[in-house]
C-alpha cells in the first residue's frame, strides 16, 4: 500500500551557526483542513493494514476477558463516607462510589459513561472534601487535560451552581472548613487550545456559592512563563502550601500563607534549589514533605510554617523512599528496593515500629489513612497479580502478623506466570535491573522467543512491576515482555535521575540498548524477533531507539512520543519539561545535545528501520499529535518502497488518561498483533 503524498516545506531554522529543516512544520497545525485530511488518509491506511494481521482477532478475545477483571482505586474516609473509583470490568469508564464502608458496594455518586454514547467522557478527578458531605469533580472529555470543575452534595446527588472553567493538572485542595478550595486556571488561545502552549498558570481560592471571577488570586507570575505552582492545603491549620517549580531553571521553592487572614499573600520560605519536594502531611510543628535535599534516595522532613528552618523525621536509606501519608499518630511509608516495594510504619518522631507485609514481589500504587481511622489501605500490584486493595489495621499489637489482608481482588486468580530480574551493564559501566515476564516453559535456555523491551526513563517517574492486559497476553502466548529499569527515572533516587537528563539523556538510550543486548547474549531472543516499546517520554526512548540503533529491532511502537526535541516546548504543557529535556533554542550547548537525539532530525535515507506503527490521538494535549505527524511523514519519506511505517490515529481520545474500556482494547490489540507480526509470536 503506498503512503499518502506528503508536501514539504522550504522551512529553515538556524541554532547557533546549525541550520535545520523543517520540511513538515505545516503538520503542526492540526486545525488546518489539509492536515486533516492527510491525517485521515493516514489513519485509514494504518486501520486497514493492522485489520489483516494474523491473531489478532484471538488476541482481541483474550485481552476482552483481562479487561473485565474489576478495578478499584484505593478508599479514601472523609467524615462518614468511604470514596473510591470502581469499575465492575463491564464499564467503558469507572465510577465514583461512596459507602458506609471501605470497600462496599454503597452507591455510585458519580457516573460519566450516559454522558457519551462512545465511553469518551470520563471522571477526571473527584475530590471529597473534609466533611465528606461534597465532592469537587470534573469530567475528561476525549481525554483531554482541559478539565471544567463542579461540586455535587452527595446526600442529593446534585451539583451546586459553580462551575469553573479552564482547569488543568492541579486537583483543588479544600479548605479545613469545606466552605471552598484552592484550584489552578490557564488562559489558552480558545481556537487551539488543543496545541497552544499552555504557561504561567493562575492560582485561585474559590468560596462556594461565589463568582468564579472574583476567586481570589494567591499567585500569579506573567513574566515566568515556565513557572508552575503545586498547592497543598494542611486542613487543621488553614495554612497553604505551594511548591513553585521552574521548569526552565530546573528548580523549585517553598512558600506558604495562612489562608484564615484574607490579606495574608504567599511568601517564600524555602529558596529555591534543585531540590524536589512533595507534601505528606503536617502537625504543630509544620508541615511534613518528602525531599530529596542533601538525600539523593529521599527523606522525610518538618519544614516550619514561617521560617522554613527544617528538621529531618525519617532519615535517607539505601533505599528508596517513594511514598508516604500521615496517620493519627505516624507514618506510613513505601520503599523501593531495586524497584520493588516494600512498606514500614513510623511512629510520630520517624522511628520505625515494624514492616507491613506485602503478597510478594510487586508495587504499591497508593496509600490511604486517615486521622479518624485505624484503617490503612494500600494498592498493590504486580505483573502476575491483578491489582487489589489490601487493609492493614493500626490497632493491635507490635506485629504485623494477621493484620494485612486483601479487601479487594483476592477471589480473582492471577496468570501463570513468572517474573525474574536480570541485571545488565550498561555503556559507563552502571549497572540496572530489568524485569522479565514469561511462562515457566518459556525460558532463556529454550529461547529464543518474541520479545517486547518496554521503558520509561524520565521525570523522575519509576517502572515498577505492576498487572497489564496486554502484557499477561504477549506472555501467555509464549513470548517475553522485558521492562527495562533505565536511569532518568528515581527507582535509585535523585542521582539516577540526574544521570538520565539534559546533557545526560543519551544514557537512558544506552541503558536499554544495552538491555536489548544482553537478553540477545542470554539467549533470551534475536534482533529478529526483539521489539521496542514506550509511551510519551517512552515514545521518545522508542523513537531515539529505532533512530540509534535500528539493526537491533525488528518492530518498533512509539506511543504519543515526543520525537521532536527542538520545538516540544512550544506546545501546550511542553514548557514544564525543560527541567528534564532542556530548549534547544536556549543555548548552544543545549541545542547540540537535543539535536544529537531528537529522534524527528536522526532519520536518515538509505537506512533500513525496523516496522514502525507510531500511535497517537487526535485530543492529545499533552504530547501534541505533531509529533508523530512529522516524524511519520519523514520515516515514510527516507524509507524504500514497502516499508512498514504506519500512523494509527485513535479518535476521541488524548495521552492516556480517560480513554474508554474499547479503546484501551483497540489499542492494545493493535499494539501486539503488529509486534507478533513482527517477531514471529503466534496468538
Amino acid at each position: 500500500m503506498a503512503f499518502p503524498v506528503t508536501r514539504k516545506d522550504d522551512q529553515r531554522d538556524d541554532f547557533f551557526g546549525t541550520v535545520v529543516t523543517d520540511e513538515y512544520r505545516w503538520l503542526e497545525n492540526q486545525n488546518a483542513e489539509e492536515v486533516q485530511q492527510w491525517v485521515k488518509a493516514q489513519a485509514e491506511l494504518a486501520d486497514d493494514y493492522l485489520a489483516t494481521l494474523p491473531g489478532r482477532q484471538a488476541l482481541s478475545k483474550r485481552l476482552d476477558e483481562l479487561l473485565q477483571l474489576p478495578t478499584s482505586t484505593v478508599p479514601i474516609k472523609r467524615g462518614e463516607h468511604w470514596f473510591r473509583l470502581t469499575n465492575d470490568g463491564s464499564q467503558q469508564q469507572p465510577v465514583l462510589r461512596v459507602a458506609d464502608e471501605p470497600v462496599g458496594a454503597g452507591r455510585v455518586l458519580i457516573d460519566p459513561n450516559p454522558a457519551s454514547s462512545d465511553g469518551t467522557t470520563a471522571i477526571a478527578a473527584a475530590v471529597p472534601d473534609p466533611s465528606g458531605r461534597l465532592v469537587a469533580w470534573s469530567y475528561q472529555q476525549s481525554g483531554s487535560d482541559w478539565k471544567t470543575w463542579q461540586v455535587r452534595d452527595v446526600e442529593t446527588g446534585a451539583d451546586l451552581p459553580d462551575r469553573l472553567d479552564r482547569g488543568k493538572f492541579v486537583e483543588p485542595c479544600w479548605l479545613g472548613d469545606s466552605t471552598g478550595f484552592v484550584w489552578s486556571s490557564y488562559s489558552t488561545d480558545e481556537a487551539d487550545q488543543y496545541s497552544a502552549a499552555n504557561v504561567a498558570p493562575t492560582l485561585l481560592l474559590h468560596l462556594l456559592g461565589t463568582d468564579p471571577e472574583q476567586d481570589r488570586v494567591l499567585f500569579h507570575d506573567a513574566d515566568r512563563p515556565g513557572l508552575y505552582v503545586w498547592p497543598w492545603i494542611d486542613r487543621d491549620t488553614g495554612w497553604l502550601l505551594a511548591i513553585l517549580q521552574d521548569s526552565e531553571a530546573d528548580e523549585r521553592a517553598l512558600w506558604a500563607c495562612d489562608l484564615t487572614d484574607p490579606d495574608a499573600k504567599l511568601s517564600e520560605i524555602v529558596p529555591p534549589s534543585k531540590a524536589e519536594w512533595a507534601p505528606v502531611g503536617a502537625d504543630e510543628r509544620g508541615f511534613i514533605l518528602w525531599t530529596d535535599t542533601d538525600a539523593p534516595r529521599g527523606r522525610l522532613v518538618v519544614v516550619d510554617r514561617v521560617s522554613g528552618q527544617m528538621r529531618e523525621l525519617v532519615a535517607e536509606r539505601a533505599a528508596t523512599l517513594e511514598l508516604a501519608e500521615t496517620t493519627e499518630d505516624g507514618l506510613i511509608v513505601s520503599w523501593l528496593v531495586d524497584a520493588r516495594s516494600e512498606v514500614t510504619r513510623h511512629g510520630a518522631d520517624g522511628t520505625e515500629l515494624e514492616r507491613i507485609q506485602l503478597p510478594g514481589l510487586g508495587s504499591v500504587t497508593g496509600i490511604s489513612t486517615g486521622k479518624d481511622t485505624t484503617l490503612v489501605h494500600l494498592g498493590f500490584t504486580s505483573f502476575d497479580t491483578p491489582p487489589r486493595i489490601l487493609q492493614y489495621d493500626l490497632a493491635g499489637g507490635s506485629s504485623d502478623s494477621g493484620r494485612t489482608r486483601t479487601v479487594f481482588g483476592a477471589e480473582v486468580e492471577g496468570p501463570l506466570l513468572v517474573t525474574e530480574q536480570i541485571w545488565v551493564t550498561s555503556a559507563d559501566g552502571t549497572r540496572l535491573p530489568a524485569f522479565v515476564v514469561h511462562r515457566a516453559d518459556v525460558t532463556a535456555d529454550t529461547g529464543p522467543h518474541p520479545t517486547v523491551l518496554y521503558g520509561y526513563g524520565g521525570f523522575y517517574v519509576n517502572q515498577t512491576p505492576a498487572f497489564s492486559p496486554g502484557i499477561v497476553a504477549w506472555a501467555e502466548a509464549g513470548g517475553v515482555w522485558v521492562v527495562a529499569t533505565l536511569r532518568g527515572g528515581a527507582e535509585y533516587g535523585a542521582a539516577w535521575h540526574d544521570a538520565g537528563k539534559l546533557a545526560n539523556k543519551q544514557n537512558v538510550f544506552d541503558d536499554a540498548i544495552a538491555t536489548a543486548e544482553e537478553l540477545i547474549r542470554l539467549g533470551w531472543t534475536t534482533p529478529a524477533q526483539l521489539g521496542a516499546n514506550g509511551g510519551s517520554n517512552g515514545g521518545l526512548l522508542a523513537g531515539a531507539l529505532l533512530t540509534q540503533r535500528p539493526d537491533l529491532f525488528a518492530a518498533v511502537v512509539p506511543q504519543v512520543g515526543v520525537l521532536d526535541m527542538l520545538r516540544y516546548q512550544e506546545f501546550t504543557i511542553g514548557r514544564a519539561w525543560a527541567s528534564d529535556y532542556g530548549i534547544a533554542s536556549r543555548s548552544k550547548q543545549e541545542f547540540d545535545y537535543l539535536y544529537a537525539y531528537s529522534p524527528l532530525h536522526n532519520l536518515r535515507a538509505g537506512v533500513h528501520y525496523p516496522a514502525v506503527l507510531l500511535m497517537t490521538a487526535d485530543h492529545d494535549d499533552r504530547v501534541v499529535p505533531a509529533h508523530t505527524f512529522k516524524f511519520g511523514a519523514r520515516l515514510q519519506a527516507v524509507s524504500p518502497d514497502g516499508a512498514i511505517a504506519y500512523i494509527r490515529v485513535t479518535y476521541g481520545a488524548g495521552h492516556g488518561q480517560g480513554k474508554s474500556r474499547a479503546t484501551q482494547l483497540a489499542e492494545r490489540a493493535d499494539l501486539l498483533a503488529f509486534m507478533a507480526a513482527h517477531t514471529g509470536l503466534r496468538f
